[in-house]
């Protein structure tokens, strides 16, 4: 991360309009050409990436592109700023390409993401070589100049939760991601979620419900049996972990269908208890 920040600095302090348009053509058809991978692999709405991708594909998703170089430099500038303050090198090996690619392509297989959380946008997931002062992960959100809202993952190594699988924190910030997709707003919550939990007879911690949103998504994936071993939440009853199965799948299912289809979640006290860019970042973890 040290020697990314000082490479922005360096193109901060060299680079010229012209040089500022060759670089983002370039990193434009990297874009392209990492989307065109994904939907050969069968998951066109999301890529992970790590290493000189993740640096390739973070400064083309943080940098809005102006005429001006003036204005192109104090993006890099901010960029770099920004890594220097917020990330702390790490040597632990606590994300790999391969464990986070099966750990979504289950969670794809679940819910069909691409055609439903991720329609018409493209997730990026950055395996961070590096913890955070604050966040063990986190997702930021931001609107391209065309106007259409993305979110990316940023996955870095934990310091704060020590009970927290890979696995558990990945699907955790994909819940943040359904619940944007769900609401437009990562700050509200879909009505009748309370509901649910309230019917199970389900106490919702003291954390706020935004993050309590995110583990119960994760959970309702955890209980696939290849996902099974890496499950942290071993005091919730399976039969609620499905039950948020059947929630989430109801909610996503209908993020495919024509809006006068979509629906609240409802049923009865019985079935219940059966088994430019503007950025925002949603801390959490």
């Amino acid at each position: 991360m040290k020697q990314y920040s000082e490479y922005l600095h360096q193109v901060a302090n060299i680079f010229t309009q012209r040089d500022y348009l060759q670089l983002h053509k370039e990193l434009q058809a990297r874009y392209d050409q990492q989307r065109m991978d994904a939907l050969l692999s069968g998951h066109p709405g999301w890529s992970v990436v790590q290493g000189e991708t993740a640096c390739a594909m973070m400064l083309y998703r943080n940098w809005c592109f102006s005429k001006s170089a003036a204005e192109n430099a104090r993006q890099f500038k901010t960029l770099a700023t920004e890594i220097e303050v917020n990330y702390i090198e790490s040597d632990e090996c606590f994300w790999t390409q391969e464990n986070v690619t099966r750990t979504m392509e289950i969670a794809t297989q679940v819910y069909d993401l691409s055609h439903s959380i991720f329609q018409n946008q493209h997730c990026f997931i950055f395996l961070m070589p590096a913890s955070h002062q604050t966040e063990d992960s986190f997702c930021r959100y931001f609107k391209t100049t065309q106007g259409h809202a993305c979110v990316d993952i940023y996955l870095t190594v934990p310091h704060t939760d020590q009970t927290a699988t890979p696995q558990s924190i990945l699907l955790h910030e994909l819940g943040h991601c359904v619940n944007l997709a769900l609401t437009g707003d990562l700050e509200k919550l879909p009505e009748d979620f309370q509901l649910l939990t309230s019917l199970i007879g389900m106490k919702q911690p003291d954390c706020d419900l935004k993050e309590f949103f995110a583990h119960c998504f994760a959970m309702s994936l955890l209980i696939e049996p290849e996902l099974q071993k890496d499950d942290p939440f071993c005091n919730v009853l399976q039969k609620d972990k499905q039950l948020f199965r059947i929630y989430f799948q109801f909610k996503i299912d209908r993020l495919k269908w024509p809006a006068p289809m979509c629906g609240s979640f409802s049923f009865t006290v019985g079935q219940a208890k059966s088994s430019s860019p503007v950025h925002t970042i949603h801390k959490g973890g």
